[in-house]
C-alpha cells in the first residue's frame, strides 16, 4: 500500500478529490489533501500576502507534522508549482512525482510565465476588476470543457486565486532531480492548453512516464475511474 499526498488546482480546495481520496483510501492506501491557504475551506484566510511559498509551506508543514516517507506526490494544474517546490526540499522522501495536466516548472519560472503575456495581462486585469489587485477572479470552467452536468456546482466553489501564487518564481536547487520515478498526466479533451508543451516536453524523455485522458482538464470529475485507476496504479 502507498501514501499520496495530492494537491488541488487554482482557485479550488481539496474537495474536488474528495471522492478520488476517499477511493484510494478504501483500496487500503493513506491518502492527504491539504487545502492551500487562502482557498476551498480556508477562503476566510485570503490575504494580498499570500505567495507560491505559502502554499508549499502548507504541504510541507503536511509531510513534516505527520512524518510522511516514501510517499507519492501529487499536483493537479497550477498543483504543479506547489510540488516542484515540495519535491526540491524533500526529495529523498519522496517515491513518486505526479504532475495531473500540471505545469513543470524550471528554477526561476513563475506560473505567469507558463500562462503567456495575454492570459498574464488579462488575469491581472480581471484582479483589478475583482478589487484591491490581489485576488484574480476563477474563470468560467467551460473553458477546460468540465461536463455540463457539474459545471455549475463545481464554479460556486471557486474563489479568487491570490496573486503573488502566480507571480511568485520558484527557486530550486535541482534536489528533485534525484527522484527516480516520475509520471505526467495530459488531458487532451480540450483546447487551447496551456499544459501541452509540458506534455511534449517530457512524452519521449525516458526519465517520464505519460498518460493521456481524453477528457477536459479536471480529470478527476471527467473520468473518475480512470483518475482512481493511473493513481492506484503508481501504489
Amino acid at each position: 500500500m502507498a501514501t499520496y499526498v495530492i494537491v488541488h488546482g487554482a482557485w479550488g480546495g481539496s474537495a474536488g478529490w474528495t471522492p478520488t481520496a476517499e477511493r484510494l483510501r478504501a483500496a487500503g492506501h493513506a491518502v492527504y489533501t491539504p487545502t492551500l491557504t487562502g482557498l476551498g475551506q480556508r477562503k476566510h484566510l485570503f490575504s494580498g500576502a499570500i505567495n507560491l511559498s505559502t502554499h508549499v509551506q502548507d504541504v510541507a508543514g503536511v509531510i513534516e507534522s505527520e512524518n510522511l516517507r516514501d510517499f507519492v506526490l501529487v499536483g493537479h494544474s497550477y498543483g504543479g508549482m506547489v510540488i516542484t517546490g515540495v519535491a526540491d526540499r524533500f526529495a529523498d522522501r519522496i517515491r513518486q512525482l505526479v504532475y495531473l495536466d500540471a505545469f513543470l516548472p524550471d528554477d526561476g519560472t513563475s506560473a505567469f510565465d507558463f500562462i503567456g503575456r495575454e492570459g498574464t495581462l488579462h488575469n491581472i486585469a480581471g484582479a483589478g476588476a475583482h478589487g484591491g489587485g490581489v485576488g484574480v477572479p476563477p474563470p468560467d470552467l467551460s473553458v477546460f470543457n468540465v461536463p455540463s452536468a457539474q459545471r455549475a456546482l463545481m464554479q460556486s466553489t471557486l474563489s479568487p486565486q491570490p496573486i503573488g501564487t502566480l507571480i511568485e518564481k520558484l527557486k530550486l536547487t535541482g534536489a528533485a532531480d534525484r527522484i527516480p520515478k516520475r509520471l505526467y498526466v495530459w488531458c487532451s479533451g480540450y483546447s487551447p492548453s496551456i499544459f501541452t508543451k509540458a506534455y511534449e516536453r517530457v512524452k519521449n524523455d525516458p526519465k517520464w512516464q505519460t498518460e493521456v485522458m481524453a477528457c477536459g482538464h479536471v480529470m478527476m470529475v471527467d473520468m473518475p475511474d480512470r483518475t482512481f485507476e493511473i493513481l492506484a496504479g503508481v501504489a
